[in-house]
């Protein structure tokens, strides 16, 4: 008979709410939930299926009819807070549970996954297996050393999630085994019949708890038919940004997965992959914090075709060899730019982040991002992760910890040389005069020199001393909107621009279609092509964003924020850099958010001239220039005169 069964404790442990494996998560519990599930399921790849490993991540409504054995579920929470009155957090914590569990519809998140072996050993049941080390063990796991995790308690992220600590898990392996199974991680609690329990039951069919056979399926608009493992967690805890914080947290963790086009993820229903990437990264705001800036820099150190990044594979003559590391085990791409975040990202073969290593230079401004792809150093750097997957610590590995030691802190120093010996520039305080060596010597030999007598009036220059001055620039507003892999759908994306954004709100953004975006600049003012048109402008300064939407159609998007109230104003596009002399006129112009009433009054050459802006409104425009290719581009925003 299938029902929830708990077991007596023996009179020996109590198992309190400060679950040591849950709380662990607890602290980011979206993220966390995000990072330990996808691990697991790159980890369980199909390596017969030449495709991307598939995570879908769904939140629905049950009703609570619907739900397993629920009075026997509910039974046992109300059981927990009764028995543990002394306890505060346990307590009010269950509470809140059976209040969860009494209302008609219960929160469950579904998360499923495709193109991977299915929880293999249901049919046994043995330890070891793959359904045994997932739903039964603690603390154990026999993964492969290139997998992600190998300490068996990322399992503990989804409990964390719960708010009824309760998931069923449902599974079709490879070896065509349909298997489902429920696990509720209470706390003990005092039943009549058994006294004390461990806390831990088992939805299950007899008192084997084994894997009960069939799917089970609490979503009915899906229907799992290839290998791969449903995961369900009842009462899933939410927030109003939960969409975004596991898009964000995908984006985070998983940026080489999804480039390398190994993994795809769906948030309810908005598909993350390797072709539209770009498209979810033009969406992240660089002011939102630093892990998003840094963020999107790593995707254009990955993605884009500006030369000037640097792709360094190992050669283990340099490092590595003598730890039994071949060459190209690991590559790290790195690029110099101002305001970087003097950071590189590291990940490991699964392509999750696992830190970023700091304190490279304090006189470069770079960022990077290194992959360790190789088997050996994989084995390695796996051995001195801690639980969590986000710092290695030689500590862990006891009597070795020297020679891991001397692993890590080699490694640190190659990544640091790689910095310097690309971007390191050499500090003088001599400086060659323009000209000079027309009139000086090759070489002067001190030996042939005539000496200086006293009294002659004579002289030679011995030294030159002073610095580099760059030439000071009126303005540096260049955005530029350089070429990067063209997706099937005809999208494309930039790199940051090598251009100087001035003082006054600049940052780096790039993603599909812009560059680093500069804020204006105080500079003199435009008139423009008015033709005839005799309104007064001035130059304001606006947060904007550039778009390439088509390079090939010459159609971009401009957001921006307007500054101030104003009845009339005009946007000029401007080609800059070497080619600043080349007309960019302007064939179409259509206002996409039209919240705001603003109105495009008409076009004139590379001038768009727009009516009624309202201060702070976001403003989008659609534009159509007379140019087939990515190019360096100025805007400027003017409003009419009061």
């Amino acid at each position: 008979m299938k029902k929830w069964r708990f077991v007596s404790n023996q009179n020996s442990v109590i198992s309190g709410i400060n679950d040591a494996g849950i709380e662990t998560f607890t602290a980011d519990i979206n993220r966390s939930l995000v990072r330990e599930i996808i691990q697991n399921s790159l980890d369980a790849v199909r390596m017969d299926v030449d495709e991307p490993v598939i995570v879908e991540f769904e939140l629905i409504k049950v009703k609570r009819e619907e739900i397993p054995a629920v009075h026997d579920l509910q039974y046992a929470i109300r059981k927990c807070y009764e028995s543990n009155l002394d306890e505060p957090d346990a307590h009010n914590f269950f509470r809140k549970a059976d209040d969860i569990l009494s209302k008609e519809y219960i929160d469950v998140l579904r998360i499923s996954d495709h193109n991977t072996r299915g929880l293999e050993g249901s049919d046994t049941c043995k330890k070891g297996t793959n359904w045994s080390r997932l739903v039964k063990e603690n603390g154990s796991s026999n993964k492969g050393q290139s997998s992600g995790g190998s300490f068996g308690i990322g399992k503990s992220a989804t409990f964390a999630c719960s708010d009824l600590r309760t998931v069923f898990y449902s599974s079709l392996d490879v070896n065509g085994v349909k298997s489902n199974f429920g696990v509720a991680r209470l706390i003990s609690f005092n039943d009549e019949k058994i006294g004390w329990t461990t806390g831990v039951g088992y939805y299950s069919e007899d008192e084997r708890f084994v894997a009960i056979p069939g799917l089970i399926n609490f979503d009915p608009k899906y229907n799992r038919t290839d290998t791969g493992t449903d995961i369900y967690i009842l009462g899933m805890f939410q927030n109003e940004n939960y969409e975004k914080e596991f898009i964000d947290a995908v984006l985070l963790d998983f940026l080489v997965s999804l480039v390398k086009g190994k993994l795809i993820v769906e948030v309810q229903g908005k598909r993350i992959s390797k072709t539209t990437l770009a498209e979810y990264i033009a969406k992240l705001n660089p002011y939102q914090n630093d892990d998003i800036k840094a963020l999107i820099e790593y995707y254009d150190v990955l993605t884009s075709s500006n030369p000037k990044i640097k792709k360094i594979s190992l050669n283990s003559n340099v490092y590595g060899k003598k730890f039994g590391f071949k060459d190209k085990e690991c590559t790290l791409y790195i690029k110099e730019g101002e305001k970087l975040n003097r950071k590189v990202l590291i990940t490991r073969n699964a392509g999750m982040r696992i830190l970023e290593q700091n304190r490279i230079s304090g006189s470069i401004e770079f960022t990077g991002v290194m992959i360790i792809e190789g088997e050996n150093m994989n084995e390695t750097f796996k051995s001195m992760e801690v639980p969590s997957h986000d710092a290695w610590e030689p500590g862990r590995c006891r009597d070795k910890k020297p020679y891991y030691e001397k692993v890590l802190k080699e490694f640190k120093k190659y990544i640091k040389d790689c910095v310097n010996e690309n971007f390191g520039r050499i500090e003088v305080n001599v400086m060659d005069a323009i000209g000079a060596n027309d009139f000086l010597p090759d070489r002067i030999e001190d030996a042939q020199e005539p000496q200086l007598q006293k009294n002659d009036l004579s002289f030679r220059i011995k030294k030159l001393f002073g610095k580099s001055v760059e030439p000071t620039k009126k303005k540096t507003k260049a955005m530029k909107i350089e070429e990067i892999e063209i997706n099937e759908n005809g999208a494309g994306g930039s790199g940051p621009g090598d251009g100087v954004g001035p003082k006054h709100g600049a940052g780096p953004h790039p993603g599909p279609g812009f560059g680093p975006f500069a804020g204006p600049d105080d500079g003199e003012d435009k008139v423009g092509k008015s033709q005839g048109d005799k309104t007064k402008y001035e130059e304001l300064k606006i947060k904007k964003r550039l778009i390439c939407i088509d390079a090939q159609e010459g159609k971009y998007r401009l957001n921006f924020v307007s500054p101030s109230n104003s009845s009339k104003g005009k946007i000029v596009f401007n080609v800059a850099g070497e080619q600043s002399d080349f007309e960019l006129p302007i064939k179409s112009v259509n206002v996409v958010s039209n919240s705001t009433g603003i109105t495009v009054e008409k076009i004139i050459d590379d001038t768009v001239y727009i009516k009624n802006m309202q201060k702070g409104k976001n403003i989008s425009l659609e534009i159509k220039v007379d140019f087939d290719s990515y190019c360096m581009m100025e805007v400027d925003y003017y409003a009419s005169k009061k």
